[in-house]
């Protein structure tokens, strides 16, 4: 179901008109919006849990790509180039000197196209030409968001003419009091490893969690009073393999009863507690699975190369699921 008129709007991707579509059925709602193909609301019981703008307004001003699909490469790249098969390519550099989400105008802020819809089903696409953002190789890409009772699964579906990178991910931040900060939340992430960081870049080094504040095998509450905040923007390992995964859960994420249950089969999960977020602060944790963060700089990371003609995909899957 449409649920907004189409409304001209005019943001970095260009002119086009936003629609806003939603998936129901007589346990959840969705709302899926086509600038982006963003995720802008999860209700359960009358709650959005879903953190971020919901009218085209304010998501044509968001600064911290709520509910997005970002792309082509999802994370940062170092120093917004890279080298693949003897050539060099230079990306544009919005994040400093790197390269942030597929750069300026990544697949967050360009108008993709509905091409099916239903009660509980809608597909967008959208097509990036040779050249976007310094890439090669032009790209078409598919996104189909699926609900079934509390179950949201999203698809995404790629190829490309030319040999390229591709990293794709959903930028939803969660959170399931629907209101205020997830300090609250406890957080559970089924990974040993993860990727340290220096000034968001990984080393290329591959750590055990033991011993550490990344360590969240076991539920860790997020913050609140006395307890000192868990700050993350942190990439886990999920998987050492880049393609071929089987859909295996990946964090859980609970407040009270009611807990989020996320699977997927992408190599790693980016975890971002949101502390650079304007409205507030904290007010949603990220939680994206993706492709390692600056993979074409690190070669015992899992490739994040498409060959042309090869079918990229990659499944998240969130549940909502009440009781302890």
């Amino acid at each position: 179901m449409n649920i907004e008129k189409k409304t001209p709007s005019e943001k970095l991707g260009g002119v086009g008109c936003m629609q806003l579509f939603a998936l129901h059925n007589k346990k959840a709602r969705v709302v899926i919006c086509n600038y982006g193909a963003r995720l802008l609301s999860f209700c359960l019981g009358g709650k959005d849990v879903v953190c971020g703008p919901k009218s085209p307004a304010e998501v044509l001003a968001d600064p911290n790509y709520c509910g997005a699909i970002c792309g082509r490469v999802a994370n940062r790249i170092a120093g917004a180039a890279f080298r693949m098969k003897g050539k060099n390519y230079k990306l544009a550099a919005n994040d400093g000197n790197n390269h942030l989400h597929g750069g300026k105008v990544g697949f967050s802020h360009r108008y993709w196209k509905l091409d099916e819809q239903s009660d509980e089903v809608v597909v967008l696409s959208m097509v990036s030409p040779a050249g976007e953002e310094g890439y090669p190789g032009q790209i078409t890409v598919r996104a189909c968001y699926s609900l079934l009772d509390t179950k949201l699964t999203l698809m995404l579906v790629a190829f490309s003419t030319e040999d390229t990178l591709l990293n794709l991910t959903n930028h939803v931040y969660w959170n399931l009091a629907g209101k205020g900060n997830i300090d609250d939340h406890t957080l559970r992430v089924d990974a040993n490893y993860y990727t340290p960081m220096k000034n968001h870049i990984p080393t290329g080094s591959i750590r055990h969690v033991s011993g550490s504040h990344f360590d969240l095998r076991h539920p860790q509450c997020l913050g609140g009073k006395g307890k000192k905040s868990l700050v993350l923007d942190d990439n886990y390992v999920l998987s050492r393999s880049a393609q071929g995964n089987v859909v295996r859960p990946a964090a859980y994420l609970t407040h009270g009863t009611l807990r989020l249950e996320m699977s997927t089969d992408a190599p790693g999960l980016q975890v971002y507690t949101g502390d650079g977020m304007s409205s507030p602060p904290r007010g949603g944790i990220a939680l994206e699975a993706q492709g390692w963060p600056d993979a074409p700089h690190h070669a015992n990371f899992p490739s994040i190369q498409l060959r042309a003609g090869e079918l990229f995909t990659r499944t998240i899957c969130w549940e909502l699921l009440r009781g302890k």
